[in-house]
């Protein structure tokens, strides 16, 4: 967690704790706080979090995002090796990011990636996207394996509206590229979009992944709702109301207003037989 945002994100990550009434846990993470400060320091000065300023990465600069995610271990490329170096077939959204952003390659952009754990995905970016600034925001602010003067960590839960609300006034510029790729969980997807759909530039673009698993995994949608994003998505473009539990009317009045058009794309990661990589790209009015 960098100096910049350390207030905020300890601050927050707190009052989430409070929240969920977890008070043994709020005491500890006060008594922790030091240590995870100098494990994190130390694993700057021994090199476990690597500066990808340093000059001698550039050959990175020329390649696919496809060939970047391989060499960062992301899942949004076509395979990913596990924690027993096997190789397995992974999203391969690649293909789709560079369809809607090649274009925008070489401008000067502010991209969030919320969900961003490791950082394996922001490091792909950084050397795809040169002249952009990219913000990591994670649960485990501490979790971050990368560390650039163009890259900033800070703590979000998107299972807490308050959290959400609190980043989103906290963050006081705007964003070209949103990406939730965070808990997946039906309901954290629908309280976290129209609240950052807010903080988009006009043209921007606001990319959910892996926006179907609920479908498969059951505990990403534990009360069974049938109102997904995607049919949220066809009732706006067909100008028809709906009622979710988890967006208020002013939420979804503020989105088909602003929604200007969205783009389905499918990835290749399969579970028992069942994709779960859908992923869809949101175009802000602009």
């Amino acid at each position: 967690m960098i100096k910049k945002h350390f207030v905020f994100s300890y601050t927050n990550l707190l009052i989430r704790e409070i929240e969920k009434k977890k008070y043994f846990t709020f005491v500890r993470k006060i008594f922790n706080l030091f240590y995870k400060l100098f494990i994190n320091f130390a694993k700057r000065k021994i090199g476990l979090i690597k500066n990808l300023d340093n000059k001698t990465n550039n050959q990175n600069s020329d390649l696919s995002l496809d060939k970047l995610f391989l060499i960062f271990n992301s899942d949004k490329g076509p395979s990913l090796k596990t924690y027993d170096n096997k190789e397995i077939k992974s999203h391969n959204y690649a293909i789709f990011y560079e369809k809607y952003f090649k274009v925008l390659r070489n401008k000067e952009l502010r991209i969030l990636e919320v969900g961003s754990h490791e950082g394996k995905a922001l490091a792909a970016f950084y050397y795809f996207f040169q002249n952009a600034f990219l913000v990591g925001a994670n649960i485990n602010p501490f979790q971050m394996k990368f560390c650039s003067n163009r890259i900033e960590e800070i703590f979000i839960d998107v299972s807490s509206k308050k959290i959400l609300e609190n980043f989103s006034k906290y963050i006081n510029k705007n964003f070209d590229i949103i990406i939730d790729d965070a808990s997946h969980n039906l309901r954290d997807i629908l309280i976290t979009l129209p609240i950052l759909f807010k903080k988009l530039n006009p043209g921007g673009y606001y990319v959910i992944e892996d926006v179907n698993q609920f479908e498969v995994f059951k505990n990403l949608n534990p009360t069974n709702e049938k109102l997904t994003p995607l049919k949220i998505l066809k009732f706006m473009q067909d100008n028809k109301n709906f009622d979710s539990n988890f967006m208020t009317e002013e939420d979804t009045n503020y989105l088909k207003e602003n929604i200007s058009e969205y783009f389905f794309e499918r990835g290749e990661m399969v579970v028992n037989d069942h994709n779960i990589s859908d992923i869809v790209f949101l175009k802000k009015n602009g």
